[in-house]
């Protein structure tokens, strides 16, 4: 999976151990700073309904931060929430990096958080290609909201997203499913 905005860009391998565990490395970058993380995923919770179906997972994982032009340690920790049908879909995150000062240089935890909600225009079967138009609100520390208007195209095992941001920024989304 990886997500990706002008001056920004994420990257996540997992391999699923179980069904509800996966270990897995983060790879996140914000401007000049970037952490790599390996971490585990952790499924807590699933609602699997007639129509829908909803997770509440937990991850948490120990690596390193460039910045600064110095390595340093990192945690993380993150929950991510969703829940969706064929024709709607939700989702919510929050993810903290905790940071370590270093010499002279103050750290303060870095934080991302995003909601996101979608609508499916048609509902499509399993062996066609599945649309959804999804808006995102994401908010990085004190950071105004960055607004992202995104269609996902979702086939098979590949899911893509193209999107704008309401600030003329640019945003690219992929996830293939081995």
């Amino acid at each position: 999976m990886s997500y990706n905005k002008d001056q920004h860009n994420e990257f996540l391998l997992t391999y699923s151990v179980k069904s509800y565990l996966a270990a897995a490395v983060y790879y996140f970058r914000e401007g000049d700073v970037n952490f790599t993380i390996p971490r585990v995923n952790y499924l807590a919770k699933r609602w699997n309904n007639e129509d829908s179906q909803g997770n509440i997972y937990l991850s948490g994982g120990y690596g390193y931060e460039r910045s600064f032009n110095q390595t340093v340690g990192a945690g993380f920790g993150a929950i991510d929430v969703d829940w969706e049908s064929r024709k709607y879909y939700t989702a919510a995150s929050y993810e903290r990096f905790l940071r370590q000062d270093q010499d002279d240089i103050s750290r303060p935890d870095f934080e991302v958080m995003k909601v996101r909600a979608g609508v499916a225009p048609y509902l499509a079967e399993f062996n066609e290609i599945n649309t959804w138009f999804i808006l995102e609100a994401q908010k990085m520390n004190d950071t105004p909201v960055v607004l992202t208007q995104f269609v996902r195209l979702f086939y098979k095992n590949v899911l893509v997203e193209l999107g704008a941001g309401f600030d003329g920024g640019w945003a690219f989304n992929y996830m293939v499913h081995f």
